[in-house]
């Protein structure tokens, strides 16, 4: 069942062909947090129009929010704010922290702290000299475990501060009310969760930068260490490759979390950020999202 507000509370569809009477839509019953709920037409913004009724029942992500990224209207979501693991989207808050805290243009040493076979990962070796940036972009874009703990590490002592208490802190100050952060890798523990609705917040922080925004079309990044070792991560979003339209965000996956996916989507000229949780193919379900709004709503 889907649940809309907007035109729909009139019993009117806004559709192709202008303002038509409704016929057999679902009854507004009200937000549901067990169903996907779709805002078109509404007073909130008039920048987006919805046409029709997609089809969302082939989207098996437990959790998932699609919002448009200049205005902040959203237009399809499902259980967006019930709480679930998020694996390595947690890594968008590591990333946040550290760019907030320090420089990146400065180099640190790679201590034996920083060191963690978890893959993915870059195998750090201690005692070489890397540049901030080159870990924080090889996390963003490769997700890269020991990047995350090297750049938490590094941060601080810079800032001589806990980095969790950091993440958490910062959280707060976002307003992200039902987010908690227990380590910056995104490794499962139960106090280590968000929600859709507050990593919509923490995105669109973000994308106002442009050190987040130049990966989104990065299929890979590699670096020179002052050993002399190259540093070598792979993109983990497979759309890239494929979909010219596709930005990559940041993706998760454990045990715990399922795949987690957030992506952007350009879509005549505006963009949309497509979040995805608790997911057996967050690639599918992120591409039906995707074909969702473009054949549902109208970019006015």
């Amino acid at each position: 069942m889907v649940i809309a507000v907007g035109a729909q509370a009139a019993g009117v569809l806004i559709s192709k062909n202008n303002m038509v009477p409704a016929k057999n839509q679902p009854q507004v019953l009200g937000a549901s947090t067990s169903t996907p709920f779709i805002r078109g037409a509404d007073s909130e913004a008039k920048l987006i129009s919805q046409i029709n009724f997609p089809d969302l029942s082939a989207v098996n992500a437990q959790s998932y929010l699609v919002f448009d990224l200049a205005s902040g209207q959203t237009l399809l979501e499902k259980n967006s704010g019930q709480k679930f693991a998020i694996a390595s989207l947690t890594k968008l808050m590591t990333a946040l922290v550290a760019y907030n805290n320090t420089d990146l243009n400065q180099d640190f040493v790679i201590s034996d702290k920083d060191i963690l076979n978890v893959k993915p990962d870059l195998g750090l070796i201690p005692g070489d000299s890397v540049q901030a940036l080159d870990i924080f972009n090889a996390m963003l874009i490769g997700s890269c475990n020991d990047a995350a703990k090297a750049l938490a590490n590094y941060t601080a002592r810079v800032s001589a501060s806990d980095f969790v208490d950091l993440m958490n802190q910062k959280a707060a100050d976002l307003g992200m009310q039902n987010t908690s952060y227990q380590n910056p890798m995104g490794f499962d523990n139960s106090g280590n969760y968000s929600t859709a609705e507050d990593l919509k917040i923490l995105i669109t922080k973000e994308q106002k930068l442009s050190v987040f925004t130049d990966l989104g079309r990065r299929t890979g990044y590699e670096f020179l260490g002052d050993l002399g070792k190259t540093y070598y991560a792979s993109a983990t979003n497979k759309l890239l490759q494929k979909y010219p339209d596709i930005q990559a965000i940041k993706t998760g996956w454990t045990n715990e979390a399922s795949g987690a996916m957030a992506t952007k989507v350009d879509i005549g000229g505006r963009e949309a950020v497509i979040v995805v949780l608790d997911s057996s193919n967050r690639e599918s379900d992120t591409l039906k999202l995707k074909s969702a709004i473009e054949s549902s709503f109208n970019w006015q």
